[in-house]
């Protein structure tokens, strides 16, 4: 078996903190090996957002605008990825949408499929690469 840190097949890997989040557009398969800390925002790239408020609750709402997360939206965050909301207000199910705004650096907006929920706080975005492979250490 190959070591994660090296090449494999001519796919990168990429490391948190030391490294961004690589390009995919060119590749069939990347890793990305870290910590939970590291994947929960421990760098200028986190795959994760927390905190973030809508100004109402949404019903079937196809795009939303959240504010107030609690990273900056560094590198990794571009319009056109793919990321995944939820809710820790009993709306945990994670939906799938498509980031169509990043207005400022703790700004979001996504386009979304008929999005309902009664919350207006407490949401999370997780960034996810469909072409890598992630790797939670301890």
């Amino acid at each position: 078996m190959a070591n994660l840190t090296e090449i494999i097949g001519g796919q990168p890997y990429a490391a948190a903190v030391t490294n961004a989040p690589v390009d995919t557009s060119n590749k069939l398969l990347d890793f990305w090996k870290g910590t939970q800390a590291e994947y929960d925002g421990a760098d200028s790239a986190p795959l994760k957002r927390t905190g973030g408020a809508l100004s109402g609750a949404p019903t079937g709402a196809t795009s939303l605008v959240f504010t107030g997360l609690n990273s900056a939206a560094g590198m990794g965050w571009n319009i056109g990825d793919t990321v995944y909301v939820s809710n820790s207000s009993g709306y945990t199910t994670r939906t799938i949408a498509e980031i169509t705004a990043v207005p400022s650096a703790t700004e979001l907006t996504v386009s979304i499929a008929a999005y309902t929920s009664a919350a207006t706080t407490g949401y999370q975005i997780d960034k996810y690469y469909p072409e890598t492979l992630f790797l939670i250490t301890a």
